[in-house]
């Protein structure tokens, strides 16, 4: 199991009290998988992501990744799970400006103390940015800077890829090409893919779909 939350809640307060997110949700992921995480705006599907990815923490209940409980982490320890043993994917591309196509897919492997040339380079071919590598994010399209960022996260080979509408910001042919590439090199990576997703085509294409509706899961 890469990834178990039990009873997670969460909840916000807002102006007009508190707003609960998420309501008792239980999730099982297991190593190697890849599920899509649907739901209507505003179901709490970027929060349970947030969660797992340890950018927030729970109200209540327990989230266990790789075998450890990440909800007894303090705000190093989560930072520090984010760095090796989570990789994280957003609409926004979160390039580095003044890093090269290179340095960007480099950064976090070395932060995580993980670079592999041969598998950087593998990286670089299956994304299809060999001949990209010293040009500068605004230099780029936007389907080529989320080829990027998904190299970026992958070349850490993190047990765990959270990807929030990752094509979100693409047109749809785009869209289907960066996402098959994404599942094919996590699967090489042998990285788990959690991905938020509004379409339910996209979401067909991965091994199973969990859907959200008022802060609980349907299915």
């Amino acid at each position: 199991m890469i990834l178990s939350m039990s009873a997670v809640t969460k909840s916000y307060q807002t102006a007009e009290g508190c707003l609960s997110i998420l309501q008792g949700i239980d999730l099982d992921i297991l190593a190697g998988e890849t599920v899509a995480l649907t739901g209507e705006s505003g179901s709490g599907k970027s929060t349970l992501l947030h969660l797992a990815g340890g950018l927030d923490i729970v109200d209540t209940g327990t989230i266990v990744a790789h075998g450890v409980n990440i909800t007894r982490f303090g705000e190093a320890e989560r930072a520090e799970y984010r760095r090796t043993q989570a990789g994280l994917i957003f609409q926004q591309y979160n390039l580095i400006p003044s890093l090269t196509v290179k340095a960007n897919l480099h950064f976090h492997a070395q932060l995580a103390d993980r670079y592999d040339a041969s598998w950087s380079d593998s990286l670089s071919a299956g994304l299809g940015l060999q001949g990209l590598l010293d040009r500068y994010p605004d230099q780029l399209s936007g389907g080529q800077q989320q080829r990027v960022a998904i190299g970026r996260t992958l070349a850490a080979r993190p047990p765990l890829v959270l990807a929030d509408e990752p094509t979100g910001n693409l047109d749809e042919a785009t869209g289907d090409a960066v996402l098959e590439i994404m599942v094919s090199l996590c699967k090489a990576a042998g990285s788990s893919l959690l991905m938020v997703t509004h379409s339910t085509r996209l979401a067909a294409k991965l091994d199973r779909t969990i859907t959200l509706k008022s802060g609980r899961i349907l299915s």
